[in-house]
């Protein structure tokens, strides 16, 4: 779009004309991630406070667009790998989150636990040399002192901080695991996750958030019970990529709202009530 164009544009901000605002918000959406540094950069040098409003509303708009057709396009591919995913979900909070950098630094962490696995360890050993190298070298750690805090559910921040809550930390153990070739399943016992290895005679899980703390079957039962839930463990089914996203989205909507931020917990309600239906046959409740 040229410079006149937009400057046109961002005059018409405080335009009363409900049409008129109507195809402001088109043009941008139909520009796409394009329109996010030009609208960030109009609002840093506006300093009319109606304006600024609009251009986050603006903002808001595009972004959700944006996030929106990513999510959809993953939904529809084949594979439906859970990295790109996870980072889409975080750019509705963060536009300009610098994916390449934390992509690159998941990769490091596959890479450098992969050399430290054992050649020919059976599963359990392999299992034991990921916790080794996730929780004493890397030193990732549990966040006790607020785990439900919306910061802890961004792998990102994970990656950052090296601190995480029973999802996040999870989410991380399980795509190590899975790209490292362990057939690994994330199961969810109310707001616990837990990672479930079982290749048809070897059967455990494991709990990432307790730094890797292996549970038998009947550990897992004694506990079911002792909590007053069922322990027919399969009713504990792996949870597929598009319901852990739509896990992640429905954390994110409520750790917003107990945080006061109700703006962000109502756009992450906007985008769950947009992608909720594109769920519908592919995630496994």
């Amino acid at each position: 779009m040229e410079s006149a164009q937009l400057k046109a544009l961002f005059r018409l901000l405080d335009d009363p004309d409900p049409a008129v605002q109507a195809h402001i918000e088109k043009v941008f959406i139909e520009m796409g991630r394009e329109a996010i540094p030009l609208l960030e950069q109009q609002w840093l040098e506006t300093q009319d406070p109606i304006a600024q409003k609009r251009l986050e509303e603006l903002l808001e708009a595009v972004q959700l667009e944006v996030v929106g057709q990513a999510l959809y396009a993953w939904r529809m591919e084949p594979q439906q790998p859970l990295l790109p995913a996870l980072m889409y979900v975080a750019q509705l909070r963060y536009a300009s989150l610098d994916v390449a950098k934390y992509t690159n630094a998941y990769r490091r962490l596959v890479h450098t636990t992969w050399l430290n696995l054992p050649s020919h360890g059976d599963p359990l050993e392999r299992f034991l040399a990921i916790n080794r190298q996730i929780f004493l070298h890397e030193r990732f750690q549990p966040e006790r002192t607020r785990p439900q805090a919306s910061r802890y559910f961004f792998l990102h921040e994970v990656l950052d901080t090296r601190r995480g809550n029973s999802f996040s930390l999870s989410v991380l153990y399980y795509l190590l695991a899975s790209e490292l070739g362990l057939e690994v399943g994330l199961i969810t016992i109310g707001e616990r996750y837990l990672i479930r290895y079982f290749d048809g005679t070897l059967h455990f899980y494991i709990e990432p958030y307790y730094r890797g703390f292996i549970l038998l079957p009947d550990q897992l039962k004694d506990i079911l019970r002792r909590a007053g839930l069922s322990d027919n463990l399969a009713h504990y089914r792996a949870l597929s990529p598009p319901y852990l996203i739509l896990r992640l989205i429905q954390h994110l909507e409520e750790a917003y709202m107990q945080e006061g931020e109700v703006g962000w917990s109502q756009l992450y309600a906007k985008l769950r009530a947009r992608i909720e239906p594109q769920r519908e046959g592919g995630g496994t409740m």
